[in-house]
């Protein structure tokens, strides 16, 4: 019984080991799990996105704004899409700054800003 019971608690032991480590990359770093956030290419979907959000942000603060630049752009597929970048905004002076933004685009491609971070 004894030998079964070790067998089982070596077993588990080897399961959580190979579980964890299956998520990470040789250099440590999670791979995309499902249902995650993945990186996505700057594609006609993800500037649509920000063009919205920098749309929907000049509303908001009554300042007109224009889209300089995006970069690490990310993607979770949902009921709908959860877009997630940093992008590079401007006001009408040209002073330019970064934000972190998230945009859902439901499943009829209505978009909605749901976050907008001003670094």
């Amino acid at each position: 019984m004894e030998t079964v019971k070790g067998r089982i608690e070596v077993f588990s032991l080897l399961f959580l080991l190979l579980t964890n480590t299956a998520c990470l990359t040789a250099n440590g770093v999670p791979r995309n799990l499902a249902g995650g956030y993945a990186p996505a290419e700057l594609s006609g979907e993800v500037k649509a996105a920000a063009d919205f959000a920098v749309t929907e942000q000049s509303k908001r603060e009554l300042v007109p704004l224009k889209l300089m630049r995006i970069s690490g752009a990310e993607r979770q597929i949902v009921a709908g899409t959860n877009y997630r970048f940093i992008l590079i905004a401007a006001d009408r002076s040209g002073l330019a700054r970064q934000a972190r933004v998230e945009v859902f685009r439901d499943l009829k491609s209505h978009f909605w800003l749901k976050s907008w971070e001003w670094l």
